[in-house]
């Protein structure tokens, strides 16, 4: 990307921050003439279009180093961050500021009546600008406390301060105006609940669906009926698209069912324009748009956005670090669409923020085939069906409509389980309705194109003889039987899950391995003191982890090259810090040394092809001969084997022309860190531009919802799962004759692809059976489902253990090597989100050691990482936050927890779990002084 590209990708960014009249004294290569066009065109039209002026005028400057002299003439002229921002490519922080700056809009007719700019200026001296200051006195003096309080907001609101909302909230407490008080910049407690990984709804073929669209016998609103006379100004649906979205334009619950590309989120769009249209001052509408991961959030809340914006409906986002209590209440009082993640909605709801569900009065589920057991979706409709069933009939309740591409047949193998799986979901969501394309097939057809689908069974032994017989195999086997040896010596290992043991190099024993570590965390051994317990412990700890990881490495040179495989193991033995080993490590290490040269020799040895690269790249040899601008999605299992197989391709000469580009999920694992969201757009805009990437290897991150490049050939490679999965993969190829070819060694995996074949005919017959059957039978059976639900939902409330947090203390254990490092009443929880530790011991107690990446997140800023002193392990982050600086920010994997009062050992998976009780961060009470680098608490930036 050109500089002059780069400016314009960032255009919105810089027209909606800078002054142009205050950065043009510092841009030498504009001529004079330029510039009072610029300033000229501020005067007249404001900044926003004399900064657009401005951009288009670069797109004709050759001057050597213009593009420094305009980041340096940005930092000068007093916005560092957007500089940064530019000369990084990274917009974090701008995003951030986007949101509150939306807040503050929607407030502005409180605040400029409301309050003296005169007595908050003296405290804004931070966000902003010398010339700024004086415009607003100017103003003030000569127009009023109103023009002036107005001219400060219009000035504040293009701050680049990534603190700007923080200090106008600080100037208007310091002020006297907390009648004015913008409330506090908390996020969501989403930790460990929103780094999932994406995933993406592909779309089956439809053929077969009829659409049902008989009414509710018993509606619980008035049915609108839907008036196509009345076009939206907003979409020209096509015929089809009419076909799947009238049920709902009638106001009833509906499931729409519909192909990838199909335009389910156009549809959704219509119906929601058509929805609100029909609101009065008196009876407004809302609507809520729920998807399940930040990245869908934010491309449908785009999308959204896009189509509403020059209609009198705004749109907002509420997910992630925007999802504050105060955030989501001013979206809910201010907004009329509202994009959020479901875990946001039933937070908001438990917590009050969000009075009830009638707060709205539609609500879209996307991919709406997960309404079902624990998720938020589920949640979010049992309390939907608790109203409906136990509330008084004049309650008023949102009108539900689901989107998905297939509703599955659940474990079903026959059309009866597969019509009681379909009876559940419309019993989950409430719908009466099933809404596909029947009338408008042959228009369907020509927009949605449906792979052919091929299965390439790779036989190994046939292929590879060699392979059968496999030394480097042979060796990690022989390595972990010897370290299953020393557990088992120290402890009786198997005892420990319920889980059985498996065989070495499945993921079944993977997980039989890390349900053992998870135990050995919180062991308590009744016959040792506890001295020789810790020892214990850190030794079957120690052992389960080198277990896990060869375990991972048979995998990666089951699927891809010994190399690869090796590759895994050394990077792992080579992060390990030999200061901080014990006896065991030290074993353990050697022991792997000792045979790192033998298992690198056999990795390395000619003629060792793994058969299925070699079908892999068959494979793409005949389709790119064929069509060398093919463009190919690849679908692995696991992010070790996306980075392996993408260095294959290339060190393969034949294939290194596809340019290939990784595209995994945001959460970070102990082998690797994850995408954030610039990197997978980065992904996606390399394989879509002309002349980039012709092949994305991704893992479930492309299954499900994200918007990807039209593909003509999609390849799973041993990726198989139910028919869901199966349909949304395949729907990835979008193109004109696309094919889908899963790739497996296993006979296993086939069989299963193709009964997923079979079931997927077997859900279109249940699914014309459903449409077909008559309404009163129909909605005897949900009904019927929906009361044995109720039923179940009272019993689990009866029966759970009142949740309550023990007020007594908890201490903190390192979970490898149980060395204490603090107590819970010396943590702190900042913003609702982050753990902190507040005592100067603490940190003495840490391996200190530079962050590998570090960058601003949320609110923090990571500088380094901390590990237990003792035994390494990995305790979290030190970190900058909102002018605090060496704040220690815990990772709960890093450490189990002992009740004080009991003496019991617990092991939590996420903060929220955590039994204790934590304070919040008081800013005043908590701040410590600085003593030294190393053993401080807190302190003030300088």
């Amino acid at each position: 990307m050109s500089e002059k590209e780069l400016l314009q990708r960032c255009c919105k960014y810089i027209t909606e921050i800078i002054q142009p009249s205050l950065v043009l004294h510092y841009l030498d290569f504009f001529e004079p003439k330029e510039v009072e066009l610029i300033k000229a065109k501020e005067e007249k039209e404001g900044p926003t279009h004399a900064s657009a002026l401005l951009l288009d005028m670069i797109q004709n400057v050759d001057s050597p180093g213009w593009f420094q002299m305009f980041l340096d003439g940005l930092s000068i002229a007093g916005y560092p961050t957007l500089s940064k921002s530019i000369d990084m490519e990274d917009f974090t922080e701008l995003d951030k500021s986007r949101l509150y700056k939306q807040m503050v809009r929607k407030l502005r007719p409180t605040l400029e009546p409301g309050a003296r700019p005169m007595d908050i200026l003296p405290h804004l001296s931070e966000c902003l600008l010398q010339p700024q200051e004086e415009e607003v006195r100017q103003v003030t003096e000569s127009k009023g406390d109103h023009a002036g309080m107005g001219r400060l907001l219009d000035f504040i609101l293009r701050s680049d301060n990534p603190q700007w909302y923080k200090t106008l909230q600080d100037a208007l407490s310091a002020a006297g105006y907390d009648n004015l008080a913008l409330g506090d910049q908390e996020d969501a407690d989403m930790s460990g609940t929103e780094e999932i990984e994406m995933t993406y709804s592909q779309e089956a073929e439809m053929e077969d669906l009829h659409a049902n669209l008989d009414t509710d016998a018993e509606p619980r609103q008035k049915v609108v009926r839907y008036d196509s006379q009345i076009s939206s100004p907003l979409t020209e649906l096509r015929a089809y698209q009419e076909e799947l979205a009238l049920p709902a334009l009638e106001s009833r619950n509906t499931i729409i069912c519909a192909p990838t590309g199909s335009g389910k989120t156009i549809i959704a769009v219509e119906i929601c324009w058509q929805h609100l249209r029909q609101g009065t001052e008196e009876s407004k509408r809302k609507v809520a748009f729920l998807a399940n991961t930040i990245p869908l959030c934010q491309q449908q809340m785009e999308l959204f956005m896009k189509y509403f914006q020059n209609t009198d409906f705004e749109v907002i986002g509420c997910f992630g670090e925007s999802a504050s209590n105060l955030t989501v209440k001013v979206a809910v009082e201010g907004y009329d669409i509202i994009v959020m993640t479901p875990m946001i909605l039933q937070l908001k709801l438990e917590n009050g923020t969000i009075p009830s569900l009638s707060t709205f009065t539609l609500i879209f589920f996307d991919e709406c085939h997960n309404t079902s057991k624990k998720h938020s979706y589920n949640s979010i409709m049992g309390m939907y069906m608790d109203i409906r069933l136990e509330g008084p009939p004049s309650t008023a309740l949102p009108q539900i409509v689901g989107l998905t591409a297939s509703v599955g047949v659940g474990k079903s193998k026959n059309v009866d389980g597969a019509l009681e799986h379909i009876y559940q979901l419309c019993a989950n969501l409430d719908t009466h309705t099933l809404s596909t394309v029947t009338k408008h097939l042959n228009e369907l057809r020509k927009f949605v194109f449906v792979p052919s689908k091929d299965i390439r069974l790779v036989n190994v032994f046939f292929l590879a003889p060699r392979r059968s017989v496999d030394p480097f195999m042979d060796v990690v086997l022989g390595l972990m039987a010897h370290v299953e040896s020393i557990a088992k010596k120290t402890y009786n290992i198997e005892s420990l899950s319920k889980v059985p043991m498996s065989t070495r190099g499945s993921q079944a024993y993977e997980q039989w391995v890390v349900t053992v570590q998870r135990q050995c965390k919180v062991l308590k051994l009744v016959d040792q003191d506890e001295e020789e317990e810790m020892k214990i412990c850190r030794k079957l700890v120690t052992c389960s982890e080198h277990l896990r990881k060869y375990n991972d490495s048979l995998i990666i040179s089951e699927d891809a090259r010994a190399i690869d495989a090796i590759n895994y193991l050394q990077k792992y033995f080579d992060n390990l810090d030999p200061t901080r080993f014990d006896e065991t490590d030290q074993k353990l290490f050697s022991v792997f040394e000792e045979r790192s040269k033998e298992l690198l020799r056999i990795a390395s040895s000619s003629g060792r092809e793994n058969p299925k690269l070699q079908e892999l790249q068959s494979v793409l040899d005949e389709q790119y001969h064929y069509n060398s601008e093919t463009k190919t999605i690849l679908f692995v299992k696991t992010r070790a084997l996306a980075e392996a197989i993408e260095q294959w391709i290339l060190e393969t000469p034949a294939l290194a022309h596809l340019k290939p580009k990784v595209l995994i999920g945001r959460r970070r694992t102990e082998n690797t860190a994850g995408m954030t969201l610039s990197t997978q757009k980065d992904a996606l805009s390399a394989f879509e531009s002309e002349g980039g990437s012709k092949l994305l290897i991704a893992t479930s991150v492309a299954d499900e919802g994200i918007d990807i490049a039209q593909c003509n050939l999609v390849l799973l490679y041993d990726y198989v799962g139910n028919v869901i999965k199966m349909v949304q993969t395949r729907g990835r190829g979008r193109a004109m004759d696309s094919r889908c070819i899963l790739i497996t060694s296993s006979r296993e995996n086939a069989e299963k692809e193709q009964i997923n074949m079979l079931q997927e005919k077997v859900m279109y017959d249940a699914i014309q059976t459903v449409q077909n059957i008559e309404t009163d039978v129909f909605l005897a059976k949900v009904r019927n489902v929906q009361k044995r639900q109720k039923k179940q939902r009272d019993l689990e409330r009866r029966m759970a253990p009142e949740k309550k947090k023990e007020e007594i203390p908890f201490l903190l254990q390192c979970g490898k090597c149980r060395q204490n490092a603090c107590k819970s009443d010396e943590i702190r929880v900042i913003q609702n989100n982050h753990r902190v530790v507040i005592s100067k011991a603490f940190l003495p107690l840490c391996n200190i050691q530079p962050h590998p990446k570090p960058q601003v997140c949320d609110v923090l800023e990571k500088k380094s990482k901390i590990f237990c002193r003792t035994c390494n392990r990995d305790w979290g982050i030190l970190a900058s936050c909102m002018g605090l600086d060496n704040l220690p920010v815990l990772k709960i994997s890093g450490f189990t927890f002992v009740n004080l009062r009991t003496g019991q050992r617990k092991s939590v998976v996420k903060w929220q779990d955590f039994p204790g009780l934590l304070k919040d961060f008081d800013f005043e009470l908590d701040v410590l002084d600085q003593d030294s680098s190393e053993g401080a608490g807190p302190s003030r930036l300088s």
